[in-house]
């Protein structure tokens, strides 16, 4: 998306009124008899609150005049919440009625819909409402041609987060800045240049030095960096997977060296927090994140400050600046006229402006309606968190970065096909178990004494990227996922 897509988005004035249908047709609501709509989500901690806050004010409000009550149900992780969906939609034994609307990715709503369970929500969205949507966001819960299975509801994109006070150091020390973070290969430096400088304050321990680098989605890693190098890995548009070799090769190298060295690091379950255990210095990951970002590290029981310093994704020298638009949209599952046009209702007016707006800037999200970034309210509150408290800096500093982002390059999300969350899945899970292996077969050769040149030289890059390709292959065989290899 880009500047030109806002430049041309005109501030609503005026809300209009929501209705379940299009202007003219009959509803099927009745206020005396009030239709009872279940909503599972996977959202957690602020995010949970202003969804529940939300869902509290449209029953009150334009809930009680049509007659629609919302629960909303809080199912997890989003891997428990598309195994619970999946379960009903599949009448699981023991497993919950399907819910009116759930939380989807792309990949599972197209699951769900080969079941013959989804809506299609042009049936409840006009031309018009449909217009007041971000053209790309909208796109990404479009399927055989214009069936809208998805509405976006919040959306996203990854940057580099970094603990800028340990950032500063290292930087006057060496006479870096932070240009050098722009590219993959730029990152890694910095990180071998930190791991280096850390490791050289105490001489009399070898390999002590201290991680820079982490990684929250490999799956975006690996998608995204293709990309930007001209593949699309997750080949929608030919139902397939393609494996460039020469583009996974470099990918490989980058992270699984990193990895293997110590340059990069993965600790805990986010790597935010390990930013806060003093174990990273760095990350990518999303913008949703921005709210978690630690304003202070604790080691040896002592805590201290730190500032965030948030860029743009680093893209591969030579590539594209893409960078991943993300973000689980909603879908309406079939039932009966009055649930579905209630769950349409509630979701039309949670993704207006005024809603949305409020429910988005909650943690670093982008709102989905194109007038919202024009929105009073919108700019008010970034202002507001602008001179707040050093969270709300955090996330202020984290939206510059992210809009900027969002207009000035390209950005992306894979079109799926049945299947493809496989992929994901499969990229993910067989990188961080050949990263791990690596990571300990090195620890053995630092011990013996052996020099960055002769670790990588025994680990044998070359070979071990043979062997990530060939799991790739064998999982994508066994689940009958179609693939080209090419150079």
């Amino acid at each position: 998306m880009k500047r030109k897509v806002i430049a041309m988005c005109i501030i609503l004035s005026v809300l209009f009124l929501l209705t379940a249908c299009s202007a003219g047709e009959k509803t099927a609501l009745d206020p005396k008899n009030p239709v009872s709509i279940t909503l599972w989500h996977y959202y957690v901690g602020d995010n949970k609150i202003a969804l529940e806050k939300a869902v509290d004010q449209f029953n009150k409000t334009i809930g009680s005049e049509k007659g629609v009550v919302v629960s909303a149900v809080a199912k997890g992780s989003i891997a428990e919440l598309e195994k619970a969906v999946t379960d009903s939609a599949k009448g699981v034994i023991n497993a919950e009625p399907m819910p009116d609307l759930f939380s989807a990715y792309p990949d599972k709503a197209l699951e769900i819909d080969q079941m013959g369970k989804l809506c299609d929500l042009n049936d409840y969205l006009s031309k018009e409402e449909k217009s007041r949507y971000v053209e790309e966001f909208l796109k990404d819960g479009q399927f055989d041609g214009d069936r809208q299975l998805i509405l976006p509801i919040v959306k996203s994109t990854e940057l580099l987060y970094i603990n800028q006070t340990a950032w500063n150091e290292y930087a006057a020390a060496n006479g870096v800045d932070t240009q050098k973070l722009t590219t993959w290969e730029g990152v890694y430096e910095a990180a071998r240049g930190f791991y280096q400088w850390t490791d050289a304050k105490t001489p009399e321990t070898a390999w002590d030095g201290k991680s820079f680098m982490g990684i929250d989605s490999l799956a975006n890693y690996v998608i995204i960096g293709n990309k930007q190098l001209g593949v699309e890995i997750i080949d929608g548009a030919n139902q397939k997977v393609v494996l460039n070799r020469t583009v996974m090769k470099k990918l490989f190298d980058n992270y699984y060296g990193g990895i293997s060295l110590g340059y990069f690091n993965a600790v805990g379950k986010f790597r935010s927090d390990d930013i806060k255990a003093g174990d990273l210095a760095a990350y990518v990951g999303s913008t949703s994140g921005a709210a978690y970002f630690p304003t202070w590290i604790e080691k040896n029981n002592t805590q201290s400050p730190i500032d965030l310093l948030a860029l743009s994704y680093p893209v591969f020298a030579g590539g594209n600046p893409d960078a991943i638009q993300q973000g689980a949209g909603m879908s309406i599952s079939k039932s009966t006229p009055e649930r579905q046009e209630g769950a349409a209702l509630f979701l039309k007016w949670f993704t207006a402006e005024d809603q949305n707006i409020e429910f988005a800037m909650t943690t670093g999200y982008l709102p989905v309606q194109s007038g919202a970034y024009e929105n009073a309210a919108f700019k008010e509150s970034l202002e507001s968190m602008r001179s707040g408290e050093q969270s709300e800096k955090n996330v202020a500093a984290v939206y510059d970065i992210a809009l900027d982002q969002i207009m000035d390059r390209d950005t992306y999300a894979s079109i799926p096909f049945s299947g493809s969350y496989d992929v994901r899945t499969t990229l993910e899970k067989s990188l961080i178990a050949m990263a791990a292996t690596g990571r300990e077969n090195a620890m053995v050769l630092k011990e013996q004494g052996m020099t960055e040149d002769e670790i990588l030289k025994t680990l044998d890059l070359n070979a071990r990227f043979e062997e990530w390709m060939t799991t790739i292959r064998n999982n994508l065989n066994e689940r009958g996922i179609v693939y080209t290899e090419n150079q």
